[in-house]
């Protein structure tokens, strides 16, 4: 059925037509799930009849893993209640379909009205709106990799032509062409590592500490563009679990980041904060030019960048490595003010 939605040019009618895809049938059931009454449009749903169904247990019916949660909303039903269940409901061919059924309890009458509805189509459109999505990204991403790796092979080629030629000295664009050769490689080793999800060897660690060798290693580039970094840590040490190198490499990317976005004798600072008893906070805050709103949404998407020889992939790589710790990013930017990168993560104890 998925494969109708995927590969037909009726998709989009579909979409818009989907509300009158849904079937339905109504009955009645007593206290102890025996069908009373069925209607007859039973069959479109189930491939039952309504005479099939009438002196059987609904229950017999239901995906045993979704039994003990209809049975537990059942049994919290009050006098002349209603609601909605959603489970999987076996048709007369043994296969399983997502319902959705709204029930209304008449107590005095001891019985309960179902209204129950086939919501499977909704799976099937869920479904095509992921591989169309995956589609999606693979495109944008074979799109982004030729476009970043072609440029220098482009720079390589036209060198080397003109060498042959005898046109320029082959001695001074040697560095040119290794650069360019150093720049594919690094754009392949970071699409190499995300590609791979590596076992993190996760262990406690001071969050102070780690932040300290991190500042330490990069002071020596701040002094290089006359930025001052500057720390903002409480007295108390916090500790979270995590993979010690990937986190550093999160933080020495952002770091570097903010240093790139300052012009000169700009300031980055780097803060550490507490959100309740769950959560750290670490903010990078640089005096830089800021992005511009419009752009904020796709930052951290493959290939996209604000700086003029960037690939987007170190900031995709920060987005996955706090990911797989079970952390978040925020941004918040100002143009010709500066940008500040927020890191939850989860807090720990010593």
């Amino acid at each position: 059925m998925c494969n109708k939605l995927y590969h037909t040019d009726r998709t989009s009618s579909q979409f818009i037509n989907i509300a009158n895809r849904f079937d339905y049938f109504t009955a009645v059931v007593g206290m102890d799930g025996v069908f009373r009454q069925v209607s007859t449009t039973s069959e479109s749903v189930t491939g039952y009849k309504s005479e099939e169904l009438i002196g059987k247990i609904i229950f017999q019916y239901i995906f045993k893993d979704d039994l003990e949660k209809m049975k537990g909303s059942l049994n919290k039903i009050n006098h002349d209640d209603y609601g909605v269940i959603t489970y999987r409901l076996q048709e007369k061919t043994g296969d399983y379909k997502w319902v959705e059924t709204t029930y209304m309890v008449l107590e005095e009458q001891q019985i309960i009205r179902l209204l129950i509805k086939d919501i499977s189509i909704l799976n099937e459109l869920c479904n095509y709106l992921i591989h169309s999505e995956k589609l999606s990204i693979i495109g944008q991403m074979a799109a982004g990799i030729a476009h970043e790796i072609r440029n220098p092979l482009t720079s390589i080629k036209g060198f080397l032509q003109l060498m042959q030629a005898g046109v320029i000295d082959t001695r001074n664009y040697i560095n040119i062409m290794k650069n360019e050769i150093d720049r594919i490689e690094s754009i392949t080793s970071e699409l190499l590592f995300l590609g791979k999800r590596k076992g993190s060897q996760k262990s406690v660690h001071c969050i102070q500490k780690l932040l300290n060798e991190v500042i330490l290693l990069m002071q020596a580039e701040g002094l290089q563009r006359n930025i001052e970094i500057e720390k903002h840590f409480p007295a108390q040490s916090y500790f979270i679990k995590c993979d010690e190198s990937k986190i550093k490499q999160v933080f020495i990317n952002l770091i570097k980041n903010g240093m790139e976005a300052i012009d000169e004798n700009g300031k980055l600072s780097v803060a550490i904060s507490i959100q309740g008893s769950r959560h750290i906070v670490i903010s990078i805050t640089d005096t830089g030019c800021g992005i511009p709103k419009e752009k904020l949404n796709n930052i951290g998407q493959p290939f996209y960048t604000t700086k003029e020889n960037g690939n987007g992939l170190g900031l995709m790589l920060c987005y996955r490595i706090i990911d797989e710790h079970q952390g978040k990013i925020k941004i918040y930017s100002q143009v010709d003010e500066g940008t500040s990168f927020q890191i939850f993560l989860p807090r720990v104890k010593e």
